[in-house]
């Protein structure tokens, strides 16, 4: 585990998020890591990457954190499930696990104080090749394979609401 503690995701609309510290205590696990922060601008280099895929239902449990400007990497806990194609945004991982219905129905989200992965939401619609938007006030998750022409909002207190329907099919 290389991240101890106090941990917030900044809402960026990428498939791979990049981390805002905002009291930020890392732990070295030994010298190769290399995730002390000289500046404020290394804190914008951190990318979390999760999940992947690695043929038809072999489906990536891994996280871990990137440093991008020492082209170093630690491991996180693994997520629950394997999740690709997924989206991540706003702190979310949401939707994917190839054939598991049941992942593609939820979000798991990082919790920095227990070190674990927990399932923070359950959809209204499955969700596989979808793409999301995070705005002030949660994340839209955007078609998908399972329902191409449907959206919904993530919202930060938990809940899931309908969102806006689509013309054309996303996938």
């Amino acid at each position: 585990m290389c991240v101890n503690l106090s941990m917030d995701i900044l809402t960026f609309p990428f498939w791979i998020l990049i981390l805002r510290i905002s009291h930020l205590v890392l732990t070295r696990m030994n010298s190769d890591i290399g995730l002390e922060l000289a500046n404020i601008y290394d804190i914008l280099l951190l990318v979390l990457i999760t999940g992947g895929y690695t043929g038809v239902g072999f489906e990536l449990k891994s996280a871990e954190i990137f440093n991008l400007v020492k082209n170093t990497s630690c491991s996180l806990a693994q997520l629950p499930q394997g999740r690709s194609p997924h989206s991540q945004d706003g702190g979310l991982v949401c939707g994917g696990g190839g054939y598991n219905a049941a992942t593609q129905k939820t979000c798991v989200k990082w919790s920095p104080a227990s070190g674990t992965w927990t399932q923070s939401h359950t959809l209204r619609h499955p969700r596989e090749d979808h793409v999301s938007w995070a705005t002030a006030s949660g994340v839209y998750l955007i078609g998908g394979q399972y329902s191409p022409r449907t959206s919904e909002k993530v919202k930060l207190d938990g809940s899931v609401e309908e969102g806006f329907g689509l013309r054309n099919d996303t996938k």
